[in-house]
């Protein structure tokens, strides 16, 4: 856990996934590091709330939100624009 008051020079990475579930990463564009538990399986989180009372009072220079769905695939069109990316207010 990354405590109540940690200072980073680093981005968060919010991926949405299906079913309301949401994986978390530190780093920068090149590198990325997924939070994993003890077990070195990925932390999931349910909400958004979730992940703000996890890092606590922690800094970022930017959190990004990424959210990809399947579903233009599922119905037979393609998805040439990729997942939709939003920068998003953490405070």
């Amino acid at each position: 856990m990354f405590g109540n008051t940690m200072s980073v020079a680093m981005n968060l990475y919010i991926e949405s996934l299906e079913g309301g579930n949401y994986l978390v990463a530190t780093g920068n564009d090149e590198n990325k590091t997924l939070l994993r538990d003890s077990h070195e399986r990925p932390v999931m989180f349910h909400c958004l709330t979730e992940i703000k009372s996890y890092f606590g009072d922690s800094t970022f220079d930017k959190v990004w939100l990424t959210q990809t769905t399947p579903y233009e695939e599922m119905i037979g069109q393609s998805n040439t624009e990729g997942p939709l990316e939003l920068e998003i207010d953490w405070h």
